[in-house]
């Protein structure tokens, strides 16, 4: 095999982001899938605003725009007080959308990987890897065919084979509770339901949104994670009951129980080696801050070491990235996504009582804060930008706050 510059282990839609920002830098790329094709699995199917800046960039929007389906409305159901609130999405400065979109992952990296593979990009479907070695003249070679590159990037998954294989620790916590995924046709929207939703609730609690124009919906709901897997399908159809309010109505698509972490690797950069997307942290899906902060790592990695191979830049900035990236999921990502899975699996009563006066508050004032998903889009999005804690820095530094443009974006 020819050496390329990059090698990106993972063809989901962080792997294509990232291969194809890589591509439109100029850099030479090659993307090993070990699946046979781009899986359609339930995964989160939610780009808020601040990720559309990166799909419009890349010239992806107006095509997945026809694919999948805009949304600006989001309700919080606390069905204990009877109480549902509805949120309109509010433009934030710095931001040209006021909506987000439903597009499944899978539909995603197949317009990235069409668009990358115009750009020169290899993508190998079938190909697992297995093995892993830095060699003294500074390439990589990975998997049970050699693959030789300047550069390696695991965008393989919260199991990243590619963290493992490098050493690098997954830091953190995983929360004792299982998550069920499911894509089901049934019309929630005869019931109450907005095209995205939280459910609030100690036993029932759910994240519940539409995925297509079609009328297929994603109900996730959590169960114990000391109930046996092998037979989670069979309670399906009990906690169905729940949720469509005793309507049988409904057709199961598909279906994915996963565990969840609060998990970031040690370093994001060890050698010749980098994580992004869940591969380098893993959250709790609870608001939609995994998706969003992992394309997001994906993609300023990918401006980052571009500079680097261009030589605009040396390569302790990837180091810098690392650091950042790392803050940003510590300090940001996770204590929001921790505080969004505590409110809606909320047992104490005061505290189910404060959650919904806080939710009032926020409903009757919408200006005074963000409500729940909505905070992700304040918070989530190139972090290395002017108002980060960076903003004084000589604009020149592209770590700093102007990697290729993007300052000022999301505070």
């Amino acid at each position: 095999m020819d050496e390329v510059d990059v090698l990106i282990v993972g063809a989901g839609p962080v792997g294509m982001l990232t291969a194809l920002t890589l591509a439109r830098g100029g850099a030479s790329v090659r993307v090993l899938e070990k699946e046979p094709h781009i899986i359609n699995s339930p995964r989160a199917a939610v780009y808020f605003p601040s990720t559309l800046i990166i799909l419009e960039e890349l010239g992806l929007l107006n095509e997945l725009l026809e694919i999948g389906f805009t949304n600006r409305m989001f309700g919080t159901h606390i069905p204990e007080f009877g109480y549902h609130s509805v949120v309109e999405t509010k433009p934030v400065e710095g931001i040209p959308f006021d909506y987000q979109l439903h597009a499944g992952q899978h539909d995603v990296a197949r317009v990235a990987m069409e668009h990358a593979r115009k750009l020169g990009v290899e993508v190998l479907f079938d190909h697992e890897v297995t093995a892993l070695a830095e060699n003294k003249d500074g390439t990589v070679t990975a998997g049970g065919k050699d693959f030789r590159a300047k550069w390696l990037i695991g965008c393989d998954g919260a199991r990243s084979t590619v963290r493992k294989l490098a050493g690098i620790e997954f830091e953190g916590h995983t929360w004792p509770e299982r998550f069920v995924a499911t894509n089901v046709k049934f019309p929630f929207e005869e019931i109450g339901y907005e095209q995205a939703n939280f459910v609030c609730d100690p036993v029932n609690m759910a994240v519940i949104a539409q995925l297509d124009r079609e009328g297929l919906w994603r109900c996730t709901y959590m169960e114990d994670a000391s109930l046996p897997l092998e037979n989670y399908e069979d309670r399906i159809h009990e906690r169905y009951e729940w949720f469509m309010q005793g309507r049988k109505d409904y057709e199961i698509v598909s279906s994915s129980p996963y565990m969840l972490h609060q998990r970031a690797g040690e370093t994001l950069r060890k050698g010749r080696v980098l994580l992004a997307g869940d591969a380098a942290h893993a959250t709790n899906p609870c608001g939609g801050l995994g998706l969003t902060s992992g394309v997001w790592t994906g993609v300023v990695l990918a401006d980052v070491l571009g500079a680097v191979l261009s030589g605009e830049e040396d390569e302790e900035i990837l180091d810098r990235f690392s650091d950042e990236r790392r803050r940003i999921f510590w300090e940001v990502v996770s204590p929001a996504a921790t505080e969004n899975k505590r409110m809606l699996q909320e047992s104490d009563p005061a505290a189910r009582q404060q959650d919904l006066a806080h939710i009032r508050a926020l409903d009757e004032n919408p200006e005074s804060g963000a409500l729940l998903m909505l905070f992700a889009y304040k918070v989530i999005g190139d972090v290395l930008r002017e108002g980060s804690r960076w903003a004084d820095a000589d604009p020149s530094d592209r770590v700093a706050i102007n990697i290729k443009g993007r300052q000022g974006q999301i505070h």
